[in-house]
Order: C-alpha cells, then sequence, then structure tokens
C-alpha cells in the first residue's frame, strides 16, 4: 500500500514546496520546450502512458507502480494539469512517465516476478511505450540540431521570454548576425524586431545591413520602437538626421551620401 502511494506523495510533497521565487507556470513550459522540445509532445507521451497502464491495471485487477485507478489517475492528472499552470510548469505530468520506465525494465529484465500471460500482456504495453519514446527523443535531437535561435525567439516573439532571450542574443560575443537578420526579416513584434536592430548595429556590415533596417524602420515607424531602429540607422551608417526624421528621408540622405562616395571615387 504504502508503494502504490509513494508517486502520488513525491509529487504532492513537492509542489507544496513551492516559493514565490519560481517562474509562472507558463513561463516554465517555454523553458522547457528548449530543453525537450517539442514538450506538448513529451507532455502528451508521458500521460498517455500513464492512462494506459491506468486502464490496464484496472481492467486486470493487478497492481503497479506508481498506477491508480482512472478515478484517482484522472484527479492526479487534473492536479498536475491545473498545477503547471502555476509554478512548476510540466515538470510533474513529465514525471507520470517514470512507472511507464519502471514497468518496462521490470517486464523485459526482472520479470521471474510477473506470470507468463501477464509479462507477455505488459511487454506489449511497454514495446509501445518505449517506441513512442525512442521516436520522440530522435525528434527532440533533430530540433536541437536544426533550430536555430532566431526559430525559438520567434515562435515565442510575444512572450517575455522572447524579449529576454531576443537581448541575450543581441548581447552575445561572438554576435550571430544570421539569427538577428532573420529576427528583423520575419519578427512581428516591434520590441524584438527594435532590438535585434540595436544588435546588428553593433556588429553588422554597413552595406548590407542598411537596407534591412530602414525596411525595419519604415514597417515600424510612427510606433514607440522607432527610436531605438532610428538610433541603429545612425550608429550603422554614422549619419545623425534629426530625431523622428521618416524613412524618406532617411533614404534621400542614404542615396545623397552614396552619390558623393561615388564622386569622390
Amino acid at each position: 500500500m504504502k508503494n502504490r502511494y509513494l508517486f502520488l506523495i513525491v509529487c504532492f510533497s513537492l509542489i507544496g514546496s513551492a516559493n514565490e521565487s519560481l517562474a509562472c507556470g507558463s513561463c516554465m513550459y517555454i523553458h522547457f520546450d528548449r530543453i525537450l522540445p517539442p514538450i506538448l509532445w513529451w507532455v502528451i507521451l508521458s500521460v498517455s502512458w500513464y492512462f494506459s497502464l491506468s486502464i490496464y491495471a484496472f481492467i486486470k485487477k493487478t497492481k503497479i507502480w506508481g498506477v491508480y485507478g482512472p478515478v484517482w489517475g484522472l484527479t492526479l492528472f487534473f492536479f498536475l494539469f491545473v498545477t503547471s499552470f502555476m509554478i512548476f510548469g510540466p515538470i510533474f505530468l513529465l514525471l507520470l512517465i517514470l512507472p511507464g520506465i519502471v514497468l518496462s525494465l521490470k517486464v523485459f529484465l526482472l520479470s521471474k516476478s510477473i506470470k507468463i500471460k501477464e509479462k507477455r500482456n505488459l511487454r506489449v504495453v511497454s514495446a509501445v511505450g518505449i517506441s513512442c519514446l525512442t521516436f520522440l527523443i530522435t525528434i527532440s535531437a533533430n530540433i536541437h540540431r536544426e533550430r536555430t535561435d532566431a526559430d525559438f525567439i520567434l515562435k515565442y516573439e510575444n512572450s517575455g521570454l522572447g524579449e529576454m532571450f531576443c537581448k541575450r542574443l543581441a548581447d552575445q560575443t561572438p554576435v550571430k548576425l544570421k539569427d538577428l537578420r532573420k529576427i528583423v526579416l520575419k519578427g512581428n513584434n516591434r520590441q524584438l524586431v527594435a532590438i535585434a536592430c540595436e544588435g546588428i548595429a553593433t556588429h553588422g556590415d554597413p552595406v548590407r545591413d542598411v537596407p534591412l533596417l530602414i525596411k525595419a524602420y519604415e514597417r515600424i515607424f510612427g510606433a514607440d520602437e522607432d527610436e531605438k531602429v532610428e538610433s541603429a540607422l545612425s550608429k550603422l551608417t554614422g549619419l545623425n538626421l534629426p530625431e523622428g526624421s521618416s524613412p524618406d528621408i532617411w533614404k534621400e540622405q542614404l542615396t545623397a551620401e552614396s552619390q558623393k562616395t561615388n564622386n569622390r571615387l
């Protein structure tokens, strides 16, 4: 009896130890998606595997470590699901995968104490779970290999963490100009676009990046963030136009400067 409730007690006791310094649950989901992408798939796998064992244990009237019947299991799930949006994020939902992993080790490696017929059925369930786990690990590895910093930031550009990660990217040494340029080109959040422009202004190539910053300035001209983009243009070009100059004035001035340079040559 104590072993059956150990898993539940651990989850509840850890949740009860929360403190105000921890990030909100939705932000934690974003952090976990950086580590285990796609995080929602990991949560679905953990919950699905757990409930498949819960239903099996209920039908076969058997006991599986850490697994409860459908009623208690559903209660536990809803509790962890609601809590995941408050403090810890999906960490305890992900822990629901542990009973399945422990059971798989038992039925494949330590199966002497399990009846032959029951062992066969549990091996089928465990094999499906392990296969899904292996598939998801492969997907996560591919995402880690192919996803750039810009891709991650753009995915969560309207969150506070998106802005935080963008500032880190802009201040990073050596600077990742390719990622900053992608944010300027594809970003819809004006604040993030302005931050990326500031990063480009510090380390960018005037020939390549001035047209990019001009386009960004045209897109957000009139918004509060246009001052940052205009400042970035001044820094990158070396021109000091009156504050609030329109994109057209900047284009005219840049064209005039280009003509002067060509005449000197």
